[in-house]
């Protein structure tokens, strides 16, 4: 999921961090856990970060000066992006009877769910808040819901009847760009606390954990932080938090430095073993639009560029100019972007749509003609360059994902790698003529999978970019894999 403008400004911290490497060997530090999986797994996680040093309630205060400074030196609001806090001002525990009078600590395992102990002041789960909207969360559990009951400061947070299945209470639903932040710190909690949280089965705890040492979250909300960490995928401003975390309180947040360990704890990798020496990362996650389901809209990040599903390649698509005095338009209409047009050339699918404006169509001429907001897309394969070429002088600029481009002799040339390629009108019209369209080169099949496999050692294992085992032999798939065979480590293309 993407960052929102407020969030995609990076930490001061974030930026040192992120630029040099991890105070402490992964490796060395997490190597209880190699070969571990499940249950078995995340007991290993207990064993290594259990211990650590209590840094006290007041030095949590402290502690945020490092680990929630933004870049412009104002606080990291985890429940309100309207504030501008200073980090220990007067605002730091102010009293409050609206959002942005003052900030406070925010247990994000509410207190009430497990009294006190070390974990009341653990910096990795008690984190800064707007004070007005941390009382508003209250203790409920944390889900998703529709916000009928309370919205902060542009619709932020919200309150309201879980709409997640599995659970109907009421719940405290955190923004977008923090859920996956949130669900690692949940992550964290049964990791370090395993000896805790099985006796946290009274009130609304009850409504969350599941009374066991595993997997330890009720069904519902396990597949509910799962999605969100993929959603939200570990970032600099995490990794650098993570950092802070380790200097003030020495231990780590292991679901950070391996964003896919979730997965293989309680996810789709248990039945693999860990192995601390891989990589392991994790794929931005792009949920499917449901234009059937009014609860879940398409909510695009940008009004401008809209999310559209991705659609497989088409095998036949070639690159070449597309004249639009010599296609044939179908009506059509998209979800977001409303009525249009669409055509098919050279396994290209060409769309476009009227957006706000009902004048965008097609002349006589052969023209398209885009006004302010409207939207052409190219799909079927990946688009590494576009020349378009105008049929007037009358034209104004258009937007090609973040950049303006503006019309040199009649034509826009433009560079780079987008599936499907996506350009809006910013303003005015453009009459648009002709594309010349490039597109990726296409890969090619695997042509003998007995010769790949003869330079793979009878010892092998065999991994995903994941970090997950595959085998003992390459599969017939396209992708890159790992080979381990001793003490040597390669990786290996399959095409």
């Amino acid at each position: 999921m993407k960052r929102t403008a407020f969030w995609s400004i990076l930490t001061a911290v974030a930026l040192c961090l992120s630029a040099s490497a991890s105070a402490v060997d992964l490796k060395t530090y997490y190597s209880r856990a190699n070969g571990k999986r499940g249950a078995d797994l995340k007991t290993a996680m207990y064993q290594t970060i259990s211990k650590h040093k209590n840094i006290g309630y007041d030095g949590l205060l402290e502690a945020y000066h490092e680990s929630d400074r933004r870049a412009d030196g104002y606080l990291r609001d985890w429940y309100s992006n309207a504030t501008k806090y200073v980090i220990g001002g007067p605002a730091e525990n102010h009293s409050y009877s609206k959002e942005g009078d003052g900030y406070n600590r925010e247990h994000l395992v509410p207190q009430s769910w497990f009294g006190s102990g070390d974990m009341k002041s653990d910096l990795v789960q008690v984190v800064p808040s707007d004070g007005y909207v941390n009382n508003r969360r209250s203790n409920f559990p944390l889900g998703e819901n529709k916000g009928e009951t309370y919205q902060s400061i542009n619709g932020y947070c919200k309150l309201g009847a879980c709409t997640y299945p599995g659970y109907t209470g009421k719940c405290f639903e955190p923004n977008d760009e923090m859920k996956g932040d949130i669900a690692r710190v949940y992550f964290y909690v049964l990791a370090c606390y395993q000896n805790l949280h099985p006796n946290w089965t009274g009130g609304e705890a009850s409504k969350v954990f599941d009374g066991r040492t595993y997997p330890g979250l009720k069904d519902w909300a396990l597949k509910m932080f799962l999605k969100w960490a993929k959603q939200d995928p570990v970032d600099d401003v995490e990794r650098a938090r993570n950092e802070v975390v380790y200097a003030k309180q020495n231990n780590r947040n292991p679901f950070v430095d391996y964003p896919s360990l979730c997965e293989y704890v309680w996810g789709d990798s248990i039945n693999y073993d860990f192995d601390v020496t891989l990589p392991h990362g994790q794929k931005d996650y792009d949920p499917d639009d449901n234009p059937d389901d009014p609860d879940n809209p398409d909510n695009p990040d940008n009004p401008e560029t809209p999310d559209t599903p991705d659609t497989p390649d088409n095998p036949d698509a070639t690159s070449g100019t597309i004249d639009f005095a010599s296609v044939t338009w179908t009506s059509t209409s998209h979800q977001t972007y409303g009525n249009g047009f669409t055509t098919t050339v050279g396994g290209l699918t060409v769309s476009y749509y009227t957006y706000e404006s009902q004048n965008a169509v097609v002349t006589r001429d052969g023209e398209v003609r885009l006004y302010k907001g409207a939207v052409m897309i190219i799909d079927g394969a990946e688009i590494t360059k576009v020349i378009f070429h105008a049929s007037d002088s009358k034209l104004a600029d258009m937007k090609i994902g973040n950049q303006v481009y503006a019309w040199s002799n009649s034509s826009i040339i433009w560079e780079g790698s987008m599936k499907p390629f996506i350009v809006t009108a910013d303003g005015g019209q453009s009459r648009i003529a002709s594309l010349d369209v490039t597109i990726a080169e296409k890969e090619e099949p695997v042509i003998d999978a007995m010769l790949m496999n003869a330079a793979v050692p009878a010892d092998a294992e065999v991994y995903d970019v994941m970090g997950r085992y595959v085998g003992r032999h390459l599969p017939l798939r396209r992708g890159t894999y790992i080979v381990r065979s001793g003490q040597r480590t390669q990786k290996i293309l399959v095409r």
